[in-house]
């Protein structure tokens, strides 16, 4: 087993592992491979205090096993349970969320360091199972990948059999999770019931699942590739022609995730492509999609490079305004600035109206092309339009003449 790690560590070395470990066997078998093997690394171990005392000894067992062996190990304690109390959300993965998060924020203090884990081979067919059930695509059904990312999974083409046979051979300790025994969860549904019965039923299953998910891996990475090049293209011209939708499907999907555009919307573009030139197809509010002619173009409302603003105080107001330079009351900016897309439903009362105009409308007014009105933005405080810049500002936020101290607005037009 050490051998097979090392091989594929030698395929590119780092200048140190982080490792992700739990008091599990797992765990505890790949800190000893990299102990072993004299590679620099160090732990991380986050306790969610979900057991109680048992997280606690959980904590000190990985800490005092690190400590006879002159590895770091840093613990992280989340209370899980309040969190999960005061936002909702899924157990297992906000504790992934958590994992994860803290594996990052080590990674970016350690230069050329990568993170790992003891994921392997029964948690890639465990991962399959769920994946087929849940109804995944190609991306789900191939699987782990070795390298992915900054995530090394040394492990993955190594059993939970041969993990186990090495560290009674090498009598190494561990603790045993509890909850794991908890068929509550469909994986462990999976881990302790379902696939035993199976695999003993097909005792050649594992293999040919094994093999079937190398296949799909390789698929996975081609369809990747091209997807790549199709939003390359996209992004390059700012429009996906019709003609681009008819691709295979888990190509176009893959090249729709490069955008920033979930699975979730195909139908809807594919159904965009039907309708009249103008229709819009709002994915949110930093992109949106316009039917034109034999294409879809792509509006992206990023307006750092378009549109900037600055912001500083004054004491007095000018003699004469424009509308690249805006004064406010200060009172007014309880929450943050920020230029934003316009929804097409949205309105404002620009100073000097009476009424309430859509911003389309306003910009249409002011001789804006239409082409450049889907790109143009507002000034947000909060949920709040401020104005348009360049344009119009909201009665609402109109300066008080009788006011000593504004907020001073400039902006540029890049």
């Amino acid at each position: 087993m050490l051998r097979k790690v090392q091989k594929l560590l030698e395929k590119k070395t780092y200048k140190h592992y982080v490792l992700l470990c739990s008091a599990g066997v797992d765990s505890m078998v790949m800190l000893e491979t990299f102990h072993r093997l004299k590679l620099p690394c160090s732990v991380l171990h986050v306790d969610f205090g979900l057991r109680g005392k048992e997280s606690t000894e959980d904590a000190r067992f990985v800490k005092e096993r690190c400590q006879a062996i002159n590895v770091r190990c840093d613990i992280l304690q989340a209370n899980l349970k309040q969190q999960l109390h005061e936002k909702g959300g899924n157990l297992q993965q906000e504790a992934r969320n958590i994992r994860y998060a803290f594996l990052a924020e080590k990674l970016a203090d350690i230069p050329e360091s990568i993170g790992v884990t003891a994921h392997h081979q029964d948690d890639q067919l465990e991962t399959f199972w769920l994946h087929l059930i849940r109804g995944s695509g190609l991306s789900g059904l191939s699987g782990m990948e070795h390298v992915a990312g900054q995530i090394l999974r040394p492990f993955l083409s190594v059993s939970r059999a041969t993990i186990e046979q090495f560290a009674r051979k090498n009598t190494l300790t561990w603790r045993e999770d509890l909850s794991n025994q908890n068929n509550q969860y469909l994986r462990n549904l999976l881990r302790n019931e379902a696939l035993p019965m199976l695999y003993q039923e097909h005792p050649t299953l594992r293999k040919e699942l094994l093999l079937l998910m190398r296949k799909f891996q390789q698929t996975h990475r081609l369809n990747r590739r091209l997807a790549k090049e199709l939003s390359a293209k996209w992004k390059e011209h700012q429009e996906i022609p019709h003609g681009d939708l008819a691709v295979e499907t888990t190509v176009l999907i893959e090249a729709m995730k490069e955008l920033g555009i979930e699975p979730r919307f195909l139908s809807t573009m594919l159904e965009l492509t039907t309708l009249e030139p103008g229709k819009q197809l709002l994915i949110h509010d930093k992109l949106r999609l316009i039917q034109g002619k034999n294409r879809l173009v792509i509006v992206t409302h990023d307006f750092s490079d378009r549109f900037r603003f600055s912001i500083g105080k004054t004491n007095k107001l000018p003699t004469k305004f424009d509308a690249w330079t805006w004064y406010l009351n200060p009172e007014d900016l309880m929450e943050d600035l920020e230029l934003s897309s316009y929804l097409p439903h949205e309105t404002m009362m620009p100073i000097g109206l009476a009424h309430e105009k859509r911003i389309n409308a306003i910009l249409k007014a002011a001789r804006i092309p239409k082409h450049e009105r889907d790109q143009w933005p507002v000034l947000k405080c909060g949920s709040s339009i401020v104005g348009i810049p360049g344009i119009a500002i909201s009665h609402f936020f109109r300066a008080n003449l009788q006011g000593t101290s504004f907020i001073k607005i400039t902006f540029v037009q890049c």
